[in-house]
Order: structure tokens, then C-alpha cells, then sequence
């Protein structure tokens, strides 16, 4: 047996073996190092980059690109294809759809509300910001970034550590590495500024990995968390791409970043604390690592995700 095949087949084991570690190794390295890419690049050459195009490539490459080789590595292509499933389903109840595109721009606007007061435009800002800065972000952050991160942390990564330790302790693991993501967006602000700001987006992260766990848990739908991560960043920083997101261009000149980090971050806490800990997670129907079960038809199970609890609130 030649040693090219040899050490092809220990690779597949501790893959196997580690999938979770395995998704880490190849995400951070690959998906920073397109990440900073900009930061590089002005700090070294005077170059200013457009940073939005260098996050879709980090996503795609360093968080979509490894969750789906680690699934077929472990769960074989009947495991790509529960994913792809989960990441694809549209048949929910329209009240998700409201939690996305309703609960999640109003919890940011209420908190903007409470921070800075009211917006002093008329009706016709704010008619133009909703279209604009709101339904047109949140398609764009979905399509480029949002619907292929959620992919990757709730459906491969946070939903793998739900299975073995249950979805508060997932959270509460994929929290601060969801955070560690954003490093270069963080950068900007210097060292000290920057890690001011990477601590906040972890505090935030936590429970908004609750919200996220608690949505797949209850939909099966990989869509829908996508929606709902990208209604978040629509109300305030928007996609990177044509514009600012909603709350901008209600509150011109004035900074609105952390404002739908601190609303996701409340609904978190409402979720967690509403549902026990159980974050739409049957205790004991729960699957194993990366077990998978078949989809047959519209009664099909969910793979990795047991039934919601019956009476749940949602």
C-alpha cells in the first residue's frame, strides 16, 4: 500500500473521528486569512479593498465549503443531502417568516427608540428606509453571507454539539467562536478598540446563538435562520453592498452598530428563559453526532433535530 493512500485514510479517521475540530482547523485559518485581506492591505500597501466582497469569499471558503467536505467525510452523502434539505425547507409556518422579517427589525427599532429617542424623519423616510435599507439588505446579506453562515454554524456546527451536549451548552461553545469570526470587521477600531468590540459581539453572541439554536430546533429550516440573520444586520450595518441598513437611515450620522447585537441578544434571553433551557430541543429524542435519518416525504423526520416539544412556546 503506497503512503500516499495511507495517509489518505488516517486523514478520513481523525476527520471521522473529529468533525467539529476538523470544520475549525480548515474555517479560521482559510476564512481569516481572506478576511483580513482588506486590513492587510491597507495597513501595509495604503490600499483600500471593498470589504464586503472578502467576507462572502471567507464565508463561502472557510465556513460553507468545510461544514459540507466534513458532512460527506462523516455522513456520507445521504448527510449532504439532510443538510442540504434543512438548508433548502420553505414550508414553515408564516409566523417564522414574521419572527424574521417583523419581530427582529421592530426589536431593533425599539431599542434604537430607547438608546437615541425617536427618529425625526417623516413618513416618507420611513417608508424609504423599510424598502431600501431593510427588505433590500436583508435579501442581499441573505443571498451573499447569512443563508451560507447559518449553514455552517447552526447547521453543522452549533446543531453537531446540541446532539452530544445539549442546545444551551451548544450556544454557550459556538457563541464566542460565531464571534471570533468577525475579527477583521473588528480590527478596524485598533487593538484596544478592537477587542472592546470582539468581547461585545461575544457577550451578544451567546444569546443570539440561543435565538438560532431555538429556530432551527423549532423549524428545521436552515432558511429561516439565515432570514433572521440577515433581518438583524439589515436593521443596522446592512450587507456591505448598495447602502446602509435601516436604522442609518432613520438615524443619519449616528452610530447604530451594536443596537440590533444588543435586540438579538434580548430575544436570546427571552427564548432561553421561555422555553427552560430547552431551546425547541426534545430531551429524549435527541440524535447522536452526526447521525442521520432519511427524509421521506412531508412527514419526514429532521435530521439532526428531533420533533419540537409539543406546547412549546412557539
Amino acid at each position: 500500500m503506497s503512503p500516499p493512500v495511507v495517509s489518505e485514510r488516517r486523514l478520513v479517521g481523525v476527520v471521522r473521528r473529529h468533525p467539529v475540530a476538523s470544520f475549525l482547523v480548515w474555517s479560521f485559518p482559510v476564512g481569516q486569512a481572506i478576511a483580513f485581506q482588506p486590513v492587510l492591505a491597507r495597513e501595509w500597501y495604503d490600499v483600500d479593498l471593498p470589504t464586503a466582497p472578502f467576507v462572502v469569499a471567507a464565508t463561502l471558503l472557510g465556513l460553507l465549503l468545510p461544514a459540507l467536505a466534513v458532512t460527506r467525510v462523516v455522513d456520507g452523502r445521504a448527510g449532504v443531502r439532510a443538510l442540504w434539505n434543512r438548508t433548502v425547507r420553505v414550508r414553515v409556518p408564516l409566523r417564522w417568516y414574521g419572527l424574521a422579517l417583523v419581530v427582529v427589525p421592530v426589536a431593533s427599532t425599539a431599542t434604537a427608540v430607547v438608546l437615541l429617542g425617536p427618529p425625526e424623519g417623516t413618513g416618507w423616510v420611513l417608508a424609504a428606509a423599510l424598502a431600501s435599507g431593510l427588505l433590500v439588505q436583508v435579501l442581499l446579506g441573505f443571498l451573499t453571507t447569512n443563508w451560507a453562515e447559518e449553514v455552517a454554524w447552526t447547521g453543522f456546527l452549533q446543531t453537531r454539539l446540541q446532539d452530544r451536549h445539549g442546545p444551551v451548552r451548544a450556544a454557550l461553545a459556538t457563541g464566542p467562536l460565531f464571534a471570533l469570526q468577525h475579527a477583521s470587521l473588528a480590527y478596524g477600531n485598533g487593538w484596544l478598540g478592537g477587542t472592546a468590540v470582539l468581547l461585545f459581539i461575544t457577550a451578544t453572541a451567546v444569546p443570539f446563538r440561543f435565538l438560532q439554536g431555538w429556530v432551527a430546533n423549532r423549524t428545521g429550516s436552515l432558511l429561516v435562520v439565515g432570514l433572521v440573520h440577515a433581518a438583524g444586520n439589515a436593521s443596522t450595518d446592512g450587507s456591505g453592498f448598495l447602502g446602509d441598513g435601516l436604522l442609518p437611515r432613520l438615524y443619519p450620522g449616528v452610530t447604530v452598530g451594536p443596537v440590533h447585537l444588543l435586540a438579538s441578544a434580548a430575544l436570546g434571553l427571552v427564548v432561553v428563559a421561555a422555553t427552560r433551557g430547552r431551546l425547541g430541543r426534545s430531551p429524549s429524542r435527541g440524535t447522536r453526532g452526526g447521525a442521520v435519518r432519511p427524509f421521506r416525504g412531508r412527514r419526514a423526520a429532521r435530521v439532526h433535530g428531533p420533533p419540537a416539544v409539543p406546547g412549546e412556546w412557539w
